[in-house]
């Protein structure tokens, strides 16, 4: 697999890490720490999938962290949180703004039930996209795209509880972390259990397809029109020879 250099860090293209495979439970108090160290080389772009069970949630004010990349509470991307209500809470840092992010109050949770998710961002998009169950529900863009970027950070990756935040409580599983934004199509071949990095997927393909279409059209007209040229100029010479005299 090609690799390329990144600030003496050799970032390997389109590959992930699956952190955990089979069910985990997580409570308030239990979470997973993952160095910085054992993550995929991340330049501009990071997607993370996984799978969450809520087995309970609490009642208050308090939220609760999924997961977090970074020790300080400025430094937090990417991020997910769910809210008193059980709502699925996006949070990233970008320049002038260390908790942008995405509320969908219209996305609560339900206790009991698998979920899907999809984190996804690209600095050279200037976005980031949501997913639940292969279902796109959520995007940030940023407005100032001439100066502000998504801010990553070389802290530890924390699943469920954090250094100041209690966890969810339930379980996690196939907890992937991708050095690529993952496209639609592939948030769901994620989704079904397939492996996005064997699929050379691009999201201009249908408009590539088409612009190939309209190319493979006009040079056949070419040469179908350059055919019938040659053709008639052949039926020309054939009457216009002259017979020799006997």
């Amino acid at each position: 697999m090609t690799r390329i250099n990144i600030f003496g860090q050799r970032q390997e293209q389109r590959t992930y890490r699956e952190l955990i495979t089979e069910p985990i439970i997580f409570t308030s108090r239990y979470g997973q720490i993952i160095s910085h160290a054992e993550l995929p080389v991340v330049k501009n772009e990071l997607s993370i999938t996984l799978k969450i069970y809520l087995e309970s949630h609490g009642n208050g004010t308090e939220w609760y962290t999924v997961f977090y990349k970074g020790r300080a509470e400025n430094s937090r991307t990417p991020a997910l949180w769910l809210n008193p209500n059980k709502v699925p809470c996006p949070r990233f840092s970008i320049t002038g703004n260390f908790d942008a992010g995405i509320d969908m109050n219209d996305y609560g949770f339900l206790l009991n039930r698998w979920y899907h998710i999809a984190y996804t961002l690209s600095n050279l998009d200037k976005r980031m996209n949501f997913y639940i169950d292969g279902e796109w529900v959520g995007s940030f863009s940023m407005t100032n795209i001439h100066w502000q970027s998504f801010i990553f950070n070389d802290d530890p990756l924390y699943i469920g509880r954090h250094l100041g935040w209690n966890g969810f409580t339930g379980q996690i599983s196939n907890f992937r972390y991708y050095n690529f934004r993952l496209s639609h199509s592939e948030v769901l071949m994620d989704y079904s259990g397939e492996d996005p990095t064997k699929h050379n997927d691009n999201d201009e393909s249908p408009k590539k397809s088409f612009v190939d279409s309209i190319i493979g059209f006009f040079l056949g007209m070419m040469v179908l029109a350059g055919g019938l040229f040659i053709h008639k100029i052949i039926i020309r010479r054939r009457y216009q020879t002259i017979p020799n005299p006997m």
